[in-house]
């Protein structure tokens, strides 16, 4: 697989509803354009439409691929992929830090959320779009927000958001395009095995129709989470995992 070997397209907007939604609405428009980055969203919104807080001081973007050889089969891997691009990002930044990835795309620092992923697709005029949003915690806003978050520039002071972007953007080129539709995704695999927050440990998966709870054994091939309960081995795509 080949990404433009550029930055692309970027769209810079003070404030937006969310990148996501704004990505959503281009495509179907057939605007031409492939990053949207935006000061703050006032409507961001994470994975099972939960809120992510969203104010000036963090790093909110999304990239569009459109590529009709991808499919859906491909989301799970680029869920995967989509936080090893975050991690080899901030590791720029606070290498030597206890990075930690959770199933299946936060990212996250001594325990507390670091960065949030919404994967998104789109059939659009007879093609595919990949719509991926990256939330990332820069600055400690002045403002109380839901839940705990870790934030980078509580590390490291000499975080400028618009460096951050540039690296996210030379990340996400390199690993998609190694990546090469699955064919080196094994490669990633291990590297976010090694971060995994949760692998080894009992777990409770919840989705919106069950729960169910075992032993995170690893992720698979395509990037699924497998459970190990009792003597059987569990494939599970979607989900909210939780420690026992």
């Amino acid at each position: 697989m080949k990404i433009k070997n550029y930055d692309g397209i970027i769209e810079h907007h003070k404030s937006v509803k969310s990148t996501n939604l704004m990505a959503i609405e281009k495509i179907q428009k057939n605007e031409d354009f492939d990053w949207l980055i935006a000061d703050y969203q006032t409507d961001g919104r994470g994975r099972s439409s939960n809120v992510w807080d969203s104010p000036v001081g963090g790093l909110y973007a999304t990239r569009v691929i459109k590529d009709n050889n991808l499919d859906y089969s491909h989301i799970s891997q680029i869920s995967i992929l989509s936080s090893v691009i975050i991690a080899y990002t901030i590791n720029k930044f606070i290498d030597g830090w206890n990075i930690k990835l959770k199933w299946p795309n936060d990212i996250l620092i001594g325990g507390d959320k670091l960065c949030g992923i919404l994967i998104q697709t789109l059939n659009h005029d007879n093609n595919f779009y990949i719509i991926i949003g990256f939330g990332i915690n820069v600055k400690k806003p002045s403002v109380k927000t839901q839940g705990k978050y870790a934030y980078l520039g509580e590390i490291n002071k000499e975080v400028i958001i618009d460096k951050l972007f540039d690296e996210l953007i030379r990340n996400f080129n390199k690993i998609i395009n190694k990546w090469d539709y699955g064919n080196n995704f094994e490669e990633f695999r291990n590297y976010w095995m090694k971060l995994s927050s949760d692998i080894g440990k009992q777990v409770t998966v919840v989705d919106q129709k069950t729960n169910k709870s075992g032993i995170f054994e690893c992720i698979d091939e395509s990037g699924n989470l497998i459970l190990r309960i009792e003597n059987d081995l569990i494939k599970i795509n979607t989900g909210d995992v939780f420690l026992n």
